[in-house]
């Protein structure tokens, strides 16, 4: 699986750096394949398993951050695309591409990675600007049908319609202790905002643990603090006889996606 470091910050911002090994050393010890003085000696690694990306924090005494939130020493943290990674003063986005190209054109596409990142920070803190041309317009409507499609994240798409928050699990299973764990881990990630709707779309489950039931009851009642409200829609019929869990939350449970997006919020 090849991925790429592009330089966010500094006189090489744009500058993609391929790594296409499952172990991917940062610090300043000589054995790292990225190396500065002013990192710990092994600061931390970047490590593909399963066709995910990881980054682990190796303990050497200095923080790393992923997005804003310190990984704490020596645990490991999923990474999707778009996600920061900051060592000492050092900054890169995480991106896919498999398909090859150029050394000009990768470097074009990573500066365009860069741009498509901060146009959309700038967006989110001034929505005051509207489009001024037929084709800037052309562009939100194609960017409004993404939104309502989703973009992946981890083991979740992510979505927005009329002002629901969709989110799709794209795991088959939800068995397995640890994968619950990460699953529950990235709904926090994406859902930390106040006042949501949300609307959990189980279409693609097709075996669920009570532990992953009781996993949602959680979730549940960690989105009522924030004023935001969890409704999920297609569970599986034959998934039914583990809903007793949920009996008691008040979580709203619709058959279908249509009737789920109609509810009352």
């Amino acid at each position: 699986m090849k991925f790429y470091l592009i330089v966010a910050r500094g006189r090489k911002q744009g500058m993609p750096i391929p790594i296409d090994v499952d172990l991917f050393l940062l610090g300043s010890d000589p054995v790292c394949q990225l190396r500065k003085p002013t990192l710990g000696p092994k600061h931390c690694a970047l490590v593909t398993r399963d066709k995910k990306v990881f980054v682990r924090d190796l303990d050497c005494g200095q923080p790393t951050v992923v997005n804003g939130a310190v990984v704490a020493p020596g645990a490991e943290w999923p990474l999707h695309a778009g996600d920061r990674i900051e060592v000492d003063n050092l900054e890169f986005m995480i991106q896919y591409r498999e398909k090859a190209l150029s050394q000009k054109d990768l470097e074009e596409w990573a500066a365009h990675c860069l741009d498509v990142e901060l146009d959309r920070e700038y967006e989110e803190e001034d929505d005051f600007h509207r489009p001024t041309s037929a084709s800037n317009a052309a562009q939100v409507i194609i960017d409004r049908l993404h939104a309502q499609r989703g973009v992946v994240q981890g083991r979740l798409r992510i979505g927005k319609e009329n002002g629901i928050t969709i989110v799709r699990v794209n795991d088959r299973q939800i068995v397995d202790e640890a994968e619950i764990d990460l699953i529950r881990r990235e709904l926090c990630d994406n859902l930390n905002r106040p006042n949501l709707r949300v609307l959990l779309d189980m279409k693609n489950v097709r075996r669920m643990s009570t532990a992953g039931l009781a996993m949602l009851c959680d979730m549940n009642r960690w989105l009522k603090p924030w004023g935001s409200q969890l409704i999920i829609c297609r569970i599986r019929p034959d998934m039914h006889a583990v809903l007793s869990v949920l009996q008691g939350e008040n979580i709203p449970i619709y058959a279908d996606k249509r009737a789920a997006l109609a509810h009352r919020w």
